[in-house]
């Protein structure tokens, strides 16, 4: 997967620019406020419909502009694509993929994966367990092809459950829509079970080279307790379930948990350590699906400075050294001296200078 063209409108204070990349390395290095972190922003809006950033869609778009606009040309496998999305800021978006167009995120995802490591993640291990089960299902959809119409069946069902709840009298009446949820979630649960197992050697290999003193496994919480079958705790949790209207055990309260001496590392790892077994998290999920060959994600890592002492950065650097030719990378940084190992160890890097909006490409030599 490598992006070869970008065309940007009208987001943040990027007002127009047109960049053509390497399929390898990408640097774009300047001061805070630049604009590098909005480059990054535009390229991951491509692959998932909205920015990494924040959730609020009129504040991607220009102070001055009723709309911000990006297009982009890339390479899956050996076929060129045409992707162009528009946000207005009444939050209507359009998006044309080889000029028909997308209805469904999940169509961007599946024809240009991303991966990134952004500031706005480190917190990954203290947040509550939604961002961890986005993050575990990101990697089991990109590697079990079932998953995702399993998944989508199985909240279909769950929508159809909390609505029947709020009308039911008796279990018999809710009974239907469980016989055909706990299996699905059984199988759902089993998928992510799989790709956790697949991930954890892994995982626990790039960790060493970041913190080589600690020891960390994880356990998976299916969202409901593993010594009953799902359809037990749903019969038992009826009456808690009709009483809310909604339904408290299923794969929607499933939770990837991270471990050290079997207690959660949030509550063991000061806040430097935490985001290092995040950063290792990434590039497992990453090196996986390379092996897996599952496709070659576009990885964007930005501000690769913030809370990193050098020696961690170093380490960071080398794992981005040892990437395959079809691993495409981009990188922002506040500063360009700490990448030109980097970039001297690839044989087409490409950098780009951010300033006040404006993106000029310099020699890297």
């Amino acid at each position: 997967m490598q992006i070869q063209s970008l065309k940007i409108g009208q987001l943040r204070n990027i007002s127009s620019c047109q960049l053509r990349f390497s399929d390898q390395l990408n640097i774009f290095y300047g001061q805070n406020g630049a604009g590098k972190s909005s480059l990054l922003e535009a390229i991951y809006t491509l692959g998932n419909g909205k920015s990494f950033r924040t959730a609020k869609h009129s504040k991607v778009i220009n102070k001055e502009a009723d709309a911000f606009t990006v297009f982009a040309q890339f390479f899956n496998g050996d076929t060129n694509h045409k992707i162009g999305l528009m946000r207005e800021r009444s939050g209507d978006i359009q998006i044309k993929l080889d000029g028909e167009k997308v209805t469904k995120l999940s169509s961007l995802s599946k024809s240009l994966p991303m991966q990134i490591l952004a500031p706005e993640q480190y917190e990954l291990l203290t947040k509550g367990p939604s961002a961890r089960r986005k993050l575990m299902d990101w990697g089991v959809f990109h590697v079990e092809h079932s998953f995702l119409l399993d998944w989508q069946r199985a909240l279909k069902i769950l929508k159809q459950r909390n609505q029947s709840l709020k009308q039911a009298t008796n279990y018999q009446q809710i009974s239907p829509w469980d016989k055909q949820l706990a299996p699905l979630s059984e199988t759902i649960h089993q998928q992510r079970l799989n790709y956790i197992e697949q991930l954890e050697p892994i995982y626990q290999n790039i960790l060493s080279k970041f913190l080589p003193q600690i020891e960390s496994r994880f356990s998976l919480y299916a969202g409901w307790k593993g010594d009953e079958s799902l359809e037990e705790v749903l019969l038992r949790q009826f009456s808690l379930d009709i009483k809310t209207g909604f339904t408290h055990s299923s794969i929607q309260k499933a939770d990837l948990k991270i471990l050290i001496d079997n207690q959660l590392a949030a509550e063991q790892l000061s806040r430097g350590q935490q985001k290092l077994v995040t950063i290792a998290l990434k590039l497992a999920q990453l090196k996986l699906m390379q092996q897996r060959q599952s496709g070659y994600p576009v990885f964007l890592l930005d501000d690769i400075g913030a809370e990193l002492d050098v020696n961690h950065q170093q380490i960071l650097l080398d794992f981005l050294a040892k990437q395959p030719e079809k691993q495409q990378i981009f990188i922002t940084s506040v500063h360009l001296d700490p990448l030109k190992r980097l970039i001297k160890g690839y044989n087409n890097a490409k950098v780009f200078h951010v300033e006040h909006g404006q993106i000029s490409e310099k020699n890297n030599n």
